[in-house]
């Protein structure tokens, strides 16, 4: 439009002009992961009440824990597909209704199978959450932003694994197991349908949204390339495509083991006692928070081009290589433990790089690339604790599993030098 240079003139004035996509990341994106999170935590912490009511064995359970994450996984790429096509305000509402009312009736799967299959269309209906929330954050923030809109939504996410264990187990002690889901299902319904009312698909498309404003997020976006959608052959052909998600699945290897392992690691192999592991264990996640905000702000007010940001991402996988070495290898349980919150606080550093470059090369396919990544991670959630395992079991100690874990940090390292941001998708497409 012909008044858009002078709005963006304007814009580039007064940054400060409107707080409306701040409002947006804060929240409502932040309350949403966080309780997509908190519905994938529950069954983790219930699950020994949960298996003892049902009677089901060992091998049961594990079944029932990862069917979650491999649909989640396998429909990441159709989800993000979906959200390009349809928008993040109608597909993240859809998710949120849908995984809230598979959330609510988790408790009444009655048999073995039952449960699974509920957990699969669990994992179904959260795969269009994350690719939504990713394409929500590109339009909605200009580029000099976007590594702080996405510690906002990166923060929502890994809230869960601080809050979660203390939050279910408090409820089912009050409440009973159950009451949790019933309770987080209720919670993810008004959050979807709050996301749906005061939520657009476009800044300058919203009521509250000033025009400085989406003058300001506009002029800091790369310019629209237009033009027929990429094939498939297109994606595929490109080094940076695998790279991307191949560099992902090392990451979550590493975080994996946070996730499902340490409180196990500490108290079997460390000695720690239960009371101590529930404070001890949230720990590492809080670095991990202080890390994704840290590496935030550095890349919106100083890493502003991709060539430092990805050496960034690079010596982040090396920093927790190094530090998760040192921390099986000490003999001292606190200096232990802060070796491993440097070390799952360097893949945070790695967290806002990864997310920022799905944004930039996949430019309108973002949500594509987004979904590419994310499938590749939680393949690595499903798989990776059952590698970590496998490997306990060999060694017949933690050591070689953490050492095998910090060789995945170099391979992600090295997999960093195949990714340019800068050189988005679509134009090597049309090359």
């Amino acid at each position: 439009m012909k008044s858009a240079p002078t709005r963006r003139g304007v814009a580039r004035s007064s940054p400060a002009s409107g707080h409306g996509r701040w409002l947006l990341a804060g929240g409502l994106l932040l309350p949403v992961t966080f309780v997509m999170s908190m519905d994938r935590t529950a069954m983790t912490v219930v699950a020994p009440v949960f298996a003892r009511d049902f009677h089901l064995s060992v091998t049961q359970l594990s079944i029932v824990l990862t069917s979650f994450w491999w649909a989640y996984a396998l429909f990441q790429v159709p989800g993000g597909l979906l959200a390009r096509r349809f928008g993040p305000r109608k597909m993240l509402a859809l998710a949120g209704l849908w995984w809230s009312a598979f959330t609510f009736i988790t408790p009444y799967g009655v048999l073995f199978l039952g449960f699974v299959v509920i957990r699969l269309l669990l994992g179904i209906g959260q795969a269009a959450d994350w690719p939504a929330s990713v394409l929500t954050l590109q339009r909605w923030f200009p580029q000099r932003e976007q590594s702080r809109g996405n510690s906002l939504l990166l923060c929502g996410l890994y809230l869960g694994s601080i809050v979660g264990t203390p939050l279910v187990v408090w409820i089912t002690d009050v409440l009973g197991w159950a009451a949790v889901f019933h309770l987080f299902a209720a919670v993810g319904v008004v959050l979807a349908a709050l996301w749906w009312w005061l939520v657009r698909d476009e800044p300058r498309a919203h009521p509250w949204v000033s025009a400085e404003e989406a003058a300001y997020i506009e002029s800091g976006k790369a310019p629209a390339r237009g033009g027929p959608a990429l094939r498939w052959q297109a994606f595929a052909r490109s080094p940076q495509f695998w790279a991307i998600g191949l560099q992902y699945a090392f990451l979550i290897i590493i975080q994996s083991f946070f996730t499902t392992w340490l409180p196990t690691y500490l108290v079997e192999a460390r000695g720690v006692s239960f009371t101590a592991m529930g404070w001890l264990g949230s720990l590492p996640w809080i670095a991990l928070v202080a890390g994704v905000f840290g590496m935030g702000t550095l890349n919106d007010r100083v890493l502003r081009r991709w060539p430092g940001r990805v050496r960034a991402a690079a010596a982040g996988y090396l920093v927790a290589a190094v530090f998760l070495v040192l921390g099986a290898f000490s003999s001292s349980v606190p200096l232990m433990m802060v070796f491993l919150c440097l070390s799952l606080g360097s893949v945070g550093t790695v967290q806002i790089q990864v997310w920022a470059a799905c944004q930039d090369l996949g430019g309108d396919h973002g949500p594509t690339v987004a979904g590419w990544t994310n499938l590749w991670g939680n393949l690595m959630s499903a798989a990776g604790p059952l590698f970590t395992g496998l490997l306990v079991g060999i060694g017949g100690n933690w050591t070689l599993a953490l050492v095998s874990l910090a060789a995945a940090g170099v391979l992600g390292s090295v997999c960093w030098a195949f990714v340019h941001p800068e050189r988005p998708l679509r134009a090597l497409g049309a090359a």
